[in-house]
C-alpha cells in the first residue's frame, strides 16, 4: 500500500512508535515517517543500533484505532535474524527481557571490554 494517495498521507497504515530511554529520560525515536510505517526498517534500526535504549515498541493505526505493543514480537525477530553475527550486550538484554532466555541464549555476543589494549 502507498504512503501516499492522492497527494496526501495514507494514514491506514501500521506505524512502529519506539520508545528509548536515555540518562534516565523516555521518548520517542525521531524517525522519517516512512522508516516508522515499515516493520523491516524497525527492525533492522534496533538491531543495526540506529536506535539505542529500547524500552518498548508500539503498533498503531490511526484509522482503525488500534495500537498494541509489539516489542515482544520485534525481539523475536531481531534474535530470529542475529544468526551468528556478534550483537551487542544492549541488544541481547533487550532479546532476552522482552522475548525471553530461549532467544537470547546462543546468541554471540560482541564484547569488547576483553578485547586487546
Amino acid at each position: 500500500m502507498p504512503l501516499r494517495t492522492a497527494g496526501r498521507f495514507n494514514a491506514d497504515l501500521a506505524h512502529d512508535a519506539i520508545l528509548v530511554q536515555h540518562e534516565g529520560i523516555r521518548y520517542f525515536a525521531e524517525r522519517d515517517l516512512a522508516d516508522a510505517c515499515d516493520r523491516a526498517t524497525t527492525i533492522r534500526d534496533i538491531a543495526t543500533g540506529q536506535v539505542e535504549g529500547v524500552v518498548r515498541v508500539y503498533a498503531f493505526n490511526p484509522v482503525e484505532h488500534t495500537a498494541d505493543d509489539v516489542t515482544e514480537e520485534i525481539a523475536i525477530a531481531i534474535a530470529n535474524a542475529a544468526g551468528s553475527e556478534p550483537i551487542t550486550a544492549g541488544l541481547r538484554d533487550f532479546i532476552e527481557t522482552h522475548a525471553g532466555l530461549d532467544y537470547a541464549r546462543g546468541l554471540a555476543v560482541d564484547d569488547r571490554a576483553f578485547a586487546a589494549a
